[in-house]
């Protein structure tokens, strides 16, 4: 039998790099799941099975189709929240090393996060969950605003909205319930069930990227998170590393997350807030993050993380023995252009600007640019290196994307009379 590694959700943009990762742990094929695979087949894969990554029962036919063409899975990855399950389910019906049952459901449901948390004595805000008016009604009694209105099972900072009042809480709750029937069939959510969470009022904030295997743990790195304005929370920006990335306060806090909901094989991703020097965590999970930070590490540390991530997947009882030491500052910055209806697109030569490595834009012209509510709402992004290491938090990557957009989008107001 000739084995492969299927990585779950390595389709999906700003993780072009997972491939990478697999190739570099051994001789084996580096297969991923496409729905409709005959009509997006990516060729940079070995393979791409033609199946949706989130279902069960089409991955596990075509596993079986190509097992009887001598072809079997040497451990199936999952690289994003939504393939997580999936990606357990087929891991124990092989007899391949995959994370407990509960240790998933922990990771996915926030609710369940939560009391796991409290009961580990892990800061978090005090959130409650409902899911329905009434109860909300009812809950809301019990909070100070500002609250902050969220799904119980989503991402992407997707149906997350800051309410200052009463009605503004009613509001944001409709506002996440739309966004949820939206998106929760496509992703295989619920669409029912959402919390009300204190709100930690500060603008700083991490994320840790934990490699977690059996008996170890250890922080690859410390990430600057940059937040759009309020009441979004989309993400705008990333800097790796961050200048904190030597706190241990932070390092030991998103282990001890890591250990209390269980995980014990790849990179987690656990994500932090920080208020008058007090920390928060605010979730974490059991897969590497995302928007491209995966990317940033890569060139900030000369190590690919997908391949920390994956090899977890094959044997978590080895512990790599990499330095994780940065060697320069690596960052994205997400573009945001003037409300309207985008006119023109025009590309400016940056060619002589030796800190971008790359300009992505993400929409045409006769799109419309609406608030930054939450991923769907960025209109491009932009990758950059640098030689010197941070000691202050900076946001010259942040100011130069905003330069760009001005330069990149002509919109038209038109949308907006």
């Amino acid at each position: 039998m000739k084995e492969y590694l299927l990585l779950l959700g390595a389709d999906q943009f700003l993780r072009e790099r997972s491939y990478a990762g697999g190739k570099a742990i051994g001789d084996f094929q580096i297969w991923t799941a496409i729905k409709n695979a005959k009509y997006q087949y990516n060729s940079y894969f070995d393979y791409c099975i033609n199946a949706n990554p989130l279902s069960y029962e089409e991955l596990k036919n075509e596993i079986a189709y190509h097992k009887s063409q001598g072809y079997e899975p040497k451990a199936i990855v999952p690289l994003n929240d939504w393939t997580l399950k999936v990606a357990n389910k087929l891991n124990q019906d092989y007899g391949l090393p995959y994370l407990k049952e509960q240790v998933i459901d922990a990771c996915r449901n926030k609710n369940i996060m939560k009391s796991i948390f409290e009961k580990a004595s892990i800061p978090t805000p005090r959130s409650m969950y409902f899911d329905s008016a009434v109860q909300l009604k009812q809950l809301m009694n019990g909070f100070n605003f500002p609250v902050i209105i969220k799904p119980v099972d989503f991402g992407g900072s997707g149906g997350v909205y800051l309410a200052n009042n009463k009605q503004e809480c009613m509001e944001a709750y409709a506002k996440s319930k739309q966004t949820m029937e939206i998106y929760a069939d496509d992703f295989q959510v619920s669409k029912s069930e959402f919390l009300i969470e204190e709100f930690i009022d500060s603008d700083d904030e991490v994320s840790v990227e934990v490699l977690c295997g059996h008996n170890f743990y250890e922080v690859i790195t410390v990430t600057e998170k940059y937040l759009s304005p309020r009441p979004w929370f989309t993400e705008m920006g990333h800097l790796v590393p961050s200048f904190r990335y030597k706190d241990t306060n932070i390092k030991d806090l998103a282990i001890q997350a890591c250990k209390s909901l269980g995980i014990t094989r790849g990179v987690a991703h656990v994500e932090i807030k920080i208020k008058d020097n007090k920390l928060y965590v605010i979730e974490a999970a059991a897969r590497p993050g995302g928007d491209a930070i995966m990317d940033l590490v890569e060139s900030s540390y000369d190590i690919n993380p997908y391949r920390l991530h994956i090899s977890m997947y094959i044997n978590n009882e080895i512990k790599p023995t990499y330095a994780f030491t940065p060697r320069k500052t690596s960052a994205i910055a997400f573009m945001k252009a003037q409300k309207g209806k985008i006119m023109h697109i025009h590309y400016p030569d940056v060619s002589k600007d030796t800190e971008i490595k790359k300009i992505n834009v993400f929409k045409n012209v006769g799109d419309s640019v609406t608030d930054p509510e939450n991923w769907s709402n960025r209109e491009g992004l932009i990758q950059f290196n640098w030689s010197e290491l941070p000691t202050t938090k900076t946001y010259k990557h942040i100011h130069k994307a905003n330069e760009l957009a001005n330069k990149i989008f002509d919109c038209s107001d038109a949308h907006n009379d």
